[in-house]
């Protein structure tokens, strides 16, 4: 079992009349040295906190457009951004870049952004709007119920993590061509059906009986991949539904799953981050490995804001 430790909740000016101070679906997150930033599936933002002090988030706007101020309107209409992922600098962009991916549930919730980052790491003031159409076009012909929730992007192989639900089958990892798919993100700003490569299903366990489901992903630097489910009673993706509580992953290089760890308590966990932490042991030379890991909880309830944990987590 994984001890977690609440860090804040995620308070935040309201966008507009009628709003709440506080972001409430919290669906994927990125740290950049002190900061966390943190996408919500029923905004066009995302929300930038300081780890540094407990001061109140500040709002960084994604895509045009506005949203019904009505929560249960708000979700029809919500663009779905579910996950965020740093990309490494390269070609495209000197000092790397964020790219935020739609859950593709629905015709109208398959837009994301993709941002550069400047040379002191903060956000580009020009967020550039990716169709993932195609994308979602051809997951949609094999898999019921789409769903994405993360994304790991490695050096060969892009994985996109659909979650499955009780009446729509398992878990689905999509693997893309990493490099198609960077280079259509930059140049054309529509990755095609052509880089998806191949479709893995996934039984992850369950709690309580309730089968446990990807709601993000990490990639890590040795290519193994971190990865969040939760146990939530509901039958489709669009629907929410008890929440019987989470587990953390790690999926080894080749796609195996290594281990499955129960988080304590009954938190609907949505986003994940994690670095690798490497103390001296005390009794050899032998290098002990850890992670440190931020959480950020979905609350699904509009009365109650969302909130950032940390955790660690022994991989010996």
């Amino acid at each position: 079992m994984i001890a977690i430790e609440k860090v804040r909740e995620l308070a935040i000016a309201p966008l507009g009349n009628n709003r709440p101070a506080f972001v409430i679906s919290a669906s994927g997150l990125v740290r950049i040295e002190h900061r966390v930033l943190i996408v919500a599936d029923d905004e066009f933002h995302l929300a930038e906190f300081d780890l540094r002090n407990n001061q109140p988030g500040s709002w960084i706007r994604l895509l045009p457009g506005s949203l019904a101020s009505d929560y249960r309107e708000r979700k029809k209409q919500k663009p779905d951004l579910e996950t965020v992922t740093r990309i490494r600098p390269d070609q495209f962009a000197t000092f790397g870049s964020l790219l935020v991916v739609p859950s593709m549930s629905r015709p109208n919730r398959i837009t994301g952004a993709l941002i550069k980052l400047k040379n002191d790491l903060t956000i580009s003031d020009s967020p550039v709007p990716i169709d993932f159409s195609h994308i979602r076009k051809k997951l949609a012909q094999s898999i019921d119920g789409l769903n994405v929730e993360g994304i790991a992007i490695q050096e060969a192989v892009t994985k996109l993590f659909h979650r499955g639900s009780k009446s729509k089958g398992k878990s689905v990892v999509a693997e893309l061509d990493t490099r198609t798919f960077l280079h259509a993100l930059h140049d054309t700003h529509k990755p095609l059906s052509s880089c998806i490569l191949e479709l893995r299903e996934y039984d992850l366990g369950d709690i309580e009986g309730i089968g446990l489901s990807f709601t993000d992903a990490v990639p890590m630097p040795d290519g193994r991949v971190v990865f969040l489910a939760t146990a939530e009673a509901t039958d489709d993706e669009y629907r929410d539904g008890a929440n019987l509580g989470s587990s953390l992953g790690i999926m080894k290089v080749n796609g195996d799953i290594e281990r499955i760890i129960r988080i304590s308590g009954r938190e609907k966990f949505e986003g994940i981050c994690a670095d690798y932490l490497t103390t001296k042991a005390t009794s050899s030379d032998r290098a002990a490995h850890s992670m440190e890991v931020l959480l950020v909880s979905d609350t699904d309830n509009e009365h109650l804001p969302s909130n950032l944990y940390r955790c660690s987590v022994n991989l010996n």
